[in-house]
């Protein structure tokens, strides 16, 4: 259940209730230091020129969008590279092929069969426990994984503040391909109609 909101102003966004505080972002996110929004992502995200994402409530995709059509941000396609090193945990079997073109996928990205691996091993038991409680067999993502790690902080010393810093740059390494809104709105709706919930 969505528990924040984006409040969308005149040249800015401001974050209310955001759920991964980070000590050094402002509240108030100005839109020229937005570089762009996701599209094919869920929930909607917009990332800053720094390479934070940062995410939206699925109610308000259409309020991003008239946002980033007002002050001329692009919508990119940008490979969410967390959604392939996350596969493995959701409630549905991937046959050898499937696993190999992952894998594959994410070198082509930039993320090696080693990181990934290790990756894998760091979030595992939370990402599984999180499959427990609600038993998601379609997606997961950044938004997931963050979600899962935030409550804990690590037996080796490491924060959730350290691990969203890696998060976010891991995220930054998936190529993008200009798209347009029309594209964005089509593939939030598809999602959403599938039952996927922010």
């Amino acid at each position: 259940m969505t528990r924040w909101r984006i409040r969308f102003e005149p040249g800015a966004l401001v974050l209310r209730g955001y759920p991964f505080p980070r000590g050094s972002r402002p509240s108030r996110i100005p839109a020229e230091a937005l570089s762009e929004v996701c599209v094919g992502w869920f929930p909607p995200a917009v990332r800053t020129r720094e390479g934070e994402y940062l995410f939206v409530p699925a109610a308000q995709a259409q309020e991003l969008a008239d946002f980033a059509s007002r002050h001329g941000i692009p919508f990119v396609r940008r490979n969410d590279v967390w959604s392939f090193i996350l596969e493995e945990f959701l409630d549905t079997e991937f046959s050898p092929e499937l696993q190999e073109g992952a894998l594959r996928y994410l070198e082509s990205n930039g993320v090696s069969r080693a990181e990934t691996q290790a990756m894998r091993e760091r979030v595992g038991k939370r990402m599984l426990a999180l499959t427990t409680l609600t038993w998601e067999w379609q997606h997961y993502g950044l938004y997931d994984v963050l979600s899962a790690m935030r409550p804990f902080t690590f037996i080796t010393g490491g924060s959730f503040s350290r691990f969203y810093e890696e998060s976010m740059r891991l995220a930054d390494r998936g190529g993008v391909l200009p798209t347009t809104r029309e594209e964005f709105s089509r593939c939030f709706s598809s999602q959403e109609s599938d039952g996927k919930a922010s």
